[in-house]
């Protein structure tokens, strides 16, 4: 899936009220969508919960480009998450996003 699509798939799919999502690291948060706007905040119900101290917007932007390193990061290519991870401090949360939205329809 593009990361256009993708990102029309996550921000239709998710609600208002949130999913708890487990980033690679381990650490849940949750994951919700108002207006066609992404937002990430620490995990209600999942421990250990991220330690974000308030609601974080994603951008659209900052998605697609976190989106573009997706697949050399899962194939392992070195140094790939530091990379991105230095222009995007949401890289774990779309990482995680992608990763449970990329090949399902699952809501």
């Amino acid at each position: 899936m593009n990361g256009e699509t993708l990102w029309n798939h996550v921000t239709s799919v998710l609600s208002s009220s949130g999913v708890e999502i487990q980033t690679t690291t381990g650490l849940w948060f949750t994951a919700s969508s108002r207006d066609g706007r992404l937002y990430v905040d620490r995990a209600i119900y999942n421990s250990p919960s991220s330690e974000l101290s308030m609601k974080r917007a994603i951008s659209k932007k900052d998605f697609l480009f976190v989106h573009s390193y997706y697949d050399r990061w899962v194939n392992g290519e070195t140094g790939v998450r530091h990379e991105v991870s230095r222009k995007s401090r949401n890289t774990a949360y779309i990482f995680a996003l992608i990763e449970k939205y990329s090949n399902s329809e699952e809501e």
